[in-house]
C-alpha cells in the first residue's frame, strides 16, 4: 500500500485554505485546489474523501493549533494577569498569521453548510476548554466575576471582525491592518480592553 507522504497533504491543505478562502465552498474547484498544490485529483482523492471532508481537515489544522496552545497558557497559576496577557498575544498573532483561515470562517458562517461539523468536532471542544479556564480563573479570584461564555465571545469577535473587515480597515487607515506595525497596536489594544475589565480593581485604602 502507497505510504501518505505528510508533505503532500500540507500542500493540499494550503491550497484548500487558500482557495476555500478567497472563493468559498462553492466557488472553489476541486480541480484548482490540486492544480494549486501540484497534484491530480486522483492524488487528492487518496487524502480526502471529498471537498466536504477537506474543508472540515483545513478548519481543524487550524483550530487545533489554538486548542493545543490554551494548556500553556491557562494550566500555570503563576502571574494569571501575564498568562493571559501573553494568550492575547499569541491568538492575535495567530490569527493574523492565518488570515485566510479567518475569512474562509467568514464564508462557512454564511452559508451555514458545515457548521455544525465545524462546532462539532472543533468549536464546542476548544469554547469549552476556554470556559472552563476562564470559570477556574474566577474561582482563585485571579480575574472578576465575568460571564466566561461572553469572554470568549468578546475577544473572538474583537479579533476575528478586525481580520475580516482588514480590505476596509487599509481603506480607512491608509495602512495595511494586518501590517507587523499595525498588529503590534492592535495587541496592545485588545490586552488594554480586555485586561481592565478582566482583573479586580484594587481597593482603595
Amino acid at each position: 500500500m502507497k505510504k501518505r507522504d505528510g508533505k503532500t497533504k500540507d500542500r493540499i491543505l494550503d491550497a484548500a485554505e487558500q482557495l476555500f478562502a478567497s472563493k468559498g465552498f462553492d466557488g472553489a474547484k476541486v480541480q484548482e485546489i490540486a492544480t494549486l498544490a501540484g497534484v491530480n485529483k486522483a492524488m487528492l482523492y487518496y487524502y480526502f474523501k471529498d471537498k466536504d471532508e477537506l474543508l472540515i481537515a483545513v478548519v481543524g489544522r487550524i483550530i487545533g493549533g489554538i486548542r493545543d496552545a490554551i494548556p500553556r497558557f491557562f494550566d500555570r497559576e503563576e502571574n494569571a494577569a501575564h498568562n493571559i496577557e501573553n494568550f492575547l498575544d499569541f491568538y492575535i498573532e495567530y490569527l493574523s498569521r492565518n488570515s485566510s483561515f479567518v475569512r474562509l470562517m467568514a464564508w462557512e458562517m454564511l452559508s451555514a453548510r458545515h457548521v455544525q461539523a465545524i462546532a462539532r468536532e472543533y468549536i464546542i471542544p476548544v469554547f469549552s476548554l476556554m470556559r472552563e479556564r476562564i470559570t477556574e480563573a474566577i474561582r482563585k479570584g485571579w480575574i472578576r466575576d465575568v460571564s466566561p461564555e461572553h469572554t470568549v465571545f468578546s475577544v473572538v469577535g474583537m479579533n476575528v471582525f478586525y481580520i475580516v473587515a482588514s480590505p476596509l480597515f487599509m481603506l480607512v487607515l491608509g495602512d495595511d491592518p494586518l501590517s507587523p506595525e499595525m498588529i503590534a497596536k492592535r495587541k496592545q489594544t485588545v490586552k488594554d480592553l480586555v485586561m481592565h475589565g478582566l482583573i479586580p480593581k484594587k481597593e482603595n485604602l
